[in-house]
């Protein structure tokens, strides 16, 4: 799964445009996408028809809620493509949070905690360094930087180059950055001369394709609707697939922390012949248990005991087959966030799996 932010500093350089019409191109692919608007202003949002009236969980309730998930907040575009939703009320989340620990981690850990059986995860950002940003650089391997043609936007391309150094610095988080040319007339002189500068400045990191300028995509969005859909043969809808072919495409060495990476492989179920063991790291939670099709899905399940170390654990006997299961944490139904194995559920979510051969 390829977890992408899509920022920069600078206002009305494309990024709604390029997360929305980017997201529907890949799910005609047959991509499984989740597309998160991160933005107070709900842009992406309203490119799909969505008003505020239409949802009753969004963006907000992930980050202020502990016990909504992706699967409880998002919105059906198609089979292929969900869509979490936000309106104005997520620009209390700044505030909200402002004394809170680790909250830069927030949306992070909700991705985490979530069963997601994406192959691309979108977030769309506002045009700001925000508690909002942040927390979108730092749940990203990935960010895909739109640039207009503009000499504004070679300041906030530099601007954003920062913010990555930061985090790298002081939170040990790399991304992988993409520069895009986004709603780019090509034939003035000073456009061609911006794009020289951009190709100098950012050898390996732009992207090839260009997304050129077209009232298509106003009247797209007007319509709420993606290009694609509006006029699958324009240019913007060639220049989308053309995107989305290329990053498709890309052999991307995603640098995963260290501590993640064996999070993962140390705390995800260890099946042997004496049974299975699940071990997880849940370091504030009260009462963890587990429960799953082996046990008839009981809602009381079966308890975990902590560890020294903080890690929950507990040894089952399971039969040979398929086992789905979730874990019961403080009374919140959660997937195992170090299985990487799911399965869908009837209630458009997914289970955790594991195979006892």
């Amino acid at each position: 799964m390829r977890v992408i932010a899509l920022a920069n500093q600078k206002g009305g350089c494309g990024k709604t445009t390029t997360a929305t019409n980017l997201a529907a191109t890949l799910s005609s692919m047959g991509k499984k996408v989740l597309l998160i608007d991160n933005d107070p202003q709900g842009h992406a949002t309203l490119a799909f028809g969505f008003r505020e009236r239409d949802f009753t969980l969004s963006t907000y309730d992930l980050y202020l809620t502990s016990d909504i998930l992706i699967e409880d907040a998002f919105l059906d575009i198609s089979s292929n493509l969900h869509l979490v939703p936000a309106g104005i009320e997520l620009s209390a989340v700044e505030q909200t949070l402002a004394r809170e620990s680790e909250k830069e981690y927030r949306l992070r850990n909700n991705l985490r905690r979530s069963a997601m059986p994406y192959d691309y995860v979108l977030i769309d950002c506002p045009p700001s360094v925000s508690i909002l940003t942040f927390n979108a650089l730092l749940a990203s391997s990935e960010i895909l930087i739109p640039v207009d043609p503009s000499y504004y936007s070679l300041q906030a391309v530099k601007k954003m180059r920062e913010t990555l150094s930061v985090l790298r610095e002081k939170k040990g988080h790399d991304i992988i950055p993409h520069v895009l040319m986004s709603d780019f007339d090509t034939r003035p002189r000073f456009v061609r001369k911006l794009m020289a500068e951009l190709d100098d400045l950012y050898e390996g990191e732009l992207l090839d394709t260009v997304i050129h300028h077209t009232v298509r995509f106003k009247e797209a969005a007007g319509m709420g609707v993606p290009i694609i859909q509006h006029d699958p043969n324009s240019r913007g809808a060639h220049d989308f697939r053309g995107l989305a072919r290329e990053l498709s495409e890309q052999e991307v060495q995603v640098s995963v922390a260290a501590l993640d990476h064996w999070v993962a492989l140390l705390h995800g179920p260890q099946v042997s012949q004496a049974g299975v063991v699940f071990e997880a790291d849940f370091p504030r939670a009260k009462t963890v248990r587990i429960t799953g099709s082996f046990c008839s899905w009981s809602a009381k399940g079966l308890p975990l005991k902590c560890r020294e170390d903080g890690i929950w654990e507990c040894h089952l006997a399971l039969e040979e087959g398929d086992h789905e299961y979730r874990f019961i944490v403080d009374g919140s139904w959660l997937p195992d966030p170090h299985n990487t194995e799911t399965t869908a559920n009837e209630f458009g979510g997914a289970n955790s799996l594991v195979v006892v051969p």
